[in-house]
């Protein structure tokens, strides 16, 4: 008869007697430090254990690749899952981030297999993240984990915990793929190898040939100690977890893996990306241009059916911009009928190594997912096109003027250091870290969104608005400006809601040459000089705002400002709430608080 005995380093199936691998555990005193040395190492007498090494062992300390490199990029999101149980026994595990709460690892970790008949209880667990420099704690964020698994399932050891802090915003998460790999094909794991710093396993790691057992586990040729339970196994295609690493097996030469697709299929909380490599689009089929001249001509007199019918063939034909400004001004309706799949642009292996490339080589409304890397040079936009980041923001660098004329689009969770100038087409701009050594965010021209950015550092303004479009800025912190937070001017009447605007070196909203529109509902503080400052023919609407802490009076108004300012905390700035000077124009004050 078969059975299973449990420790954290080590699983052991035997026949008859038990054999029992020595434990991989701390000094329960060391809870909560970074740098704690294992007692014993795991080494079993044979069978399947939770972690082989096999051979010449090749799993390396990720910083041997530098600080910049994609391994360590690609395991921010991988930490070490330290357990302490009420029995005073301790274990190290791996464990990885996939939303703003959750982490998955394995069902062996928390909650545990039972030991001698006996349910093992956590009393505190701890997940380390950053710790990437051996022996050095410098740098390395700890969260606190709840000691019970939301979600469980021993059959495919899987648990998914609860972690507190949200360490997605600073580390990113990984994000799970709902196939199987390929045979053969090749693989990472990314752990904490007997609680060490942050390894890859990545010489000789792939996946056997086939790479599924008749019992639905990958089996694979990675390299791994104790400790590396609940390891992201990674394809290289896309980097996204195929697997859930769990056992070894010391017989056959090979490890094993939960496949990803099958957690997935039972999983409540888990949410996988879809499953197949990125890849390029295949391409539309081409229609003659004599076929396109014929379908221009009928959607003319077919009008908005027409447009549509002739853009969903002759995207790229000579009357295809003129059949969209038509489609947009005539029908009310976003103007491309076609979205592609998404294009990759990555520093390697993707279908373009910038960004610039991959916006004027993609086809019109196409998706471009960005991975994570540093990409130089300005990016000029002259199409409908949607460019997302692939990963944390914070790793997804465009080093060059993004610059927006013309299309229907949007830009998510990137990094842009040399600020947005948008001058025309509709462009959504969302949940972006945007700095300059000029503006962060130009609106000149043209409709937009801005929402949830992190504008910060500008050499001027954060977002200087002067569009005649409709403009819409709402839910985005900026700070430390060296001009305004926002200035608006030329006309522009946007929409400012909900935003925090603090720590400028001048105003935190500037408003001149007929600048105006509706301002409410933000929180503008600790800037050099005024909250708001206006002058000029401006007549904004400001309700709703608090209005604090600021250098000067919260309100400025002179040479012939006016507008409607009512429903406004303007207590506790500096020198006061309303300077309205004697040059100002006609100001309906009500219901104020300074």
């Amino acid at each position: 008869m078969r059975r299973w005995f449990m420790h954290l380093g080590a699983l052991v199936l035997a026949g008859g007697a038990a054999a029992q691998s020595p434990l991989a555990e701390f000094d329960p005193a060391d809870f909560g430090k970074v740098v704690i040395q294992p007692r014993q190492s795991t080494s079993g007498a044979g069978g399947i254990a939770f972690e082989q090494a096999f051979g010449n062992y090749q799993n390396e300390p990720v910083i041997a690749y530098g600080e910049g490199s994609q391994a360590v990029r690609l395991g921010r999101p991988v930490g070490r899952l330290d357990m302490l149980f009420e029995d005073g026994s301790t274990g190290f595990c791996t464990a990885f981030i996939v939303d703003d709460t959750h982490l998955l690892t394995n069902y062996h970790c928390i909650p545990g297999l039972p030991r001698d008949g006996v349910q093992p209880q956590v009393k505190a667990a701890q997940f380390v993240a950053g710790y990437i420099r051996p022996g050095h704690g410098e740098g390395v964020d700890r969260y606190t984990v709840a000691p019970n698994a939301v979600e469980a399932d021993r059959a495919l050891d899987y648990a998914v915990l609860e972690v507190f802090g949200d360490p997605s915003q600073t580390y990113g998460r990984l994000e799970l793929a709902g196939v199987d790999p390929e045979d053969g094909e090749f693989l990472w794991i990314i752990g904490h190898p007997q609680g060490q710093s942050q390894h890859i396993s990545r010489e000789g790691c792939a996946a056997s040939s086939p790479a599924v057992s008749g019992e639905g586990k990958l089996m694979h040729t990675c390299d791994t100690l104790g400790g590396n339970s609940g390891s992201p196994v990674l394809r290289l295609s896309d980097k996204r977890v195929v697997a859930l690493h769990h056992a070894g097996d010391s017989r056959t030469g090979y490890n094993m893996a939960i496949p990803m697709a099958r957690i997935l299929a039972v999983s409540k909380f888990l949410k996988g990306a879809e499953g197949l490599p990125a890849a390029a689009p295949a391409p539309l089929p081409e229609v003659p241009a004599g076929a396109c001249d014929a379908l221009w001509a009928e959607a003319k007199g077919q009008g908005c059916a027409g447009y549509g019918a002739y853009l969903a063939s002759c995207g790229t034909h000579a009357f295809a911009g003129l059949a969209r400004n038509l489609q947009a001004s005539d029908c009310g309706t976003a103007a491309p009928a076609v979205i592609h799949g998404a294009l990759t642009v990555k520093p390697s292996g993707g279908d373009f190594p910038t960004l610039a490339e991959a916006v004027q080589r993609a086809p019109y409304g196409a998706r471009v997912s960005v991975w994570p890397g540093v990409y130089s040079g300005p990016v000029y936009v002259t199409k409908d096109i949607e460019i997302t980041g692939a990963g944390p923001r914070d790793q997804i660098v465009i080093d060059g003027v993004m610059h927006w004329s013309r299309g229907r689009g949007a830009v998510r969770g990137l990094t842009l250091r040399q600020g947005v100038a948008v001058d025309g087409g509709s462009l959504t701009l969302e949940d972006n870290v945007i700095t300059s050594p000029a503006t962060g965010i130009a609106l000149r021209g043209g409709d937009a969104v801005v929402r949830a950015n992190l504008v910060q550092q500008t050499g001027e303004a954060g977002v200087s608005i002067s569009s005649n479009g409709a403009v819409r800025v709402e839910a985005n912190r900026i700070t430390r400006s060296a001009h305004a937070g926002i200035e608006i001017r030329d006309g522009a009447a946007p929409e400012v809601f909900d935003n925090e605007i603090s720590d400028g070196a001048q105003s935190g909203v500037y408003l001149h040459s007929g600048g105006g529109g509706v301002l409410r509902g933000n929180e503008i503080h600790h800037n050099a000089f005024h909250a708001i400052s206006a002058k000029g023919a401006v007549k904004p609407v400001v309700r709703g705002n608090r209005l604090h802490s600021n250098g000067y009076d919260a309100v400025r108004l002179r040479e012939g400002a006016g507008g409607t300012w009512e429903d406004n905390d303007l207590s506790g700035n500096r020198a006061g709430g309303f300077r309205v000077e004697p040059d100002a124009g006609n100001v309906l004050l009500r219901g104020n608080r300074e």
